[in-house]
Order: C-alpha cells, then structure tokens, then sequence
C-alpha cells in the first residue's frame, strides 16, 4: 500500500490509510500521531501500531487498553 507523504496531516486521508494498515501511523505527521481519534483507528486495525503514536498517546489509558485487547484479540484469531 503506497502512502503519500505529503499528506501526512492531512486528517482525513491518514484516517483512511490506517484504517487499512494500521501502521502507517508511522508516516503521519506528529500532529496526527498525537490525535486520538486518527490513533485508535490505527489501533483498531492493527494493535502494535501503538508503537507509533505519541508520548501522550502511549500514556492514555483508553488507548493502551484498546492496544491490548486488539492485540489480543488477533492472537486468538490466529
């Protein structure tokens, strides 16, 4: 999956890139990385993508949470 990069603040774009491979996170800007919303999309679709998202981010309870459970639940499913 090709990323553009010069849209990595673009809100909307990165949201639906992450939605399908959480990882890109990894090539949003820092702004994005720290938005809760584009990160528990990200999240959503891969639990490991947490590595990416910002300090504050990694701290929130909300988003660790749903980091492991996502986690989780994909090692079950496979």
């Amino acid at each position: 999956m090709e990323f553009d990069v010069s849209k990595s603040d673009d809100k909307e774009y990165v949201i639906e890139m992450v939605g399908k491979q959480g990882s890109l996170l990894d090539l949003a800007s820092d702004r994005l990385k720290n938005d809760k919303e584009v990160v528990m999309v990200a999240i959503n679709q891969d639990g490991n993508s947490l590595e990416f998202a910002s300090k504050e981010l990694k701290d929130d309870k909300e988003v660790v949470l749903a980091s492991i459970k996502k986690v989780r639940l994909d090692s079950l499913l496979c």
